[in-house]
């Protein structure tokens, strides 16, 4: 199998980002997974852990109150391994607006992101895809976390707000 390139590994990075940031269709990221094999990791206590095509659409239902989103690559470290094979390690920024009932205005989200992705060469299509995909840490900016909304509506019905 022909060896990886730290190019095509970093544009697969870069193409999942511009496709996460614009909410695009599950479909439009089969071009760059191992669809089968794909495993997504969130470091947290504990970790959340997406399988599969399904899993990773699992996992954008649970960002669909996040837009205007917006991934920049500060470093990449690749690390070209067997024949089809790399890791990455990348630190980012993540921004993204964020709005929830009954909040007037959306939020501002700002974080500093360490990856780590296992990039392999599709034995179907010959293109580089994404294995594996660590989210190591998310650490948000000050300010810039998300808040909390009030449960207590605006306007409440019966008089005394009660």
């Amino acid at each position: 199998m022909k060896r990886l390139t730290k190019r095509e590994v970093k544009e697969v990075i870069l193409k999942f980002w511009e496709l996460n940031a614009s909410r695009a269709p599950i479909k439009a990221f089969e071009e760059i997974f191992d669809c089968e094999n794909l495993e997504i990791i969130v470091r947290a206590d504990p970790d959340y852990v997406f399988k599969g095509i399904a899993g990773f659409a699992d996992h954008q239902i649970g960002k669909l109150g996040f837009f205007d989103q917006r991934f920049e690559l500060i470093s990449i470290d690749t690390k070209l391994l067997d024949e089809g094979r790399a890791v990455s390690k990348t630190i980012g920024v993540w921004n993204a607006s964020y709005w929830q009932s009954p909040a007037a205005t959306s939020h501002r989200l700002i974080a500093d992101m360490k990856q780590t992705w296992t990039i392999v060469r599709s034995e179907k299509t010959g293109m580089a895809v994404l294995l594996k995909h660590v989210c190591d840490r998310l650490k948000y900016r000050p300010g810039h976390a998300p808040i909390a909304a009030s449960q207590d509506f605006h306007m409440k019905i019966g008089g005394k707000g009660k």
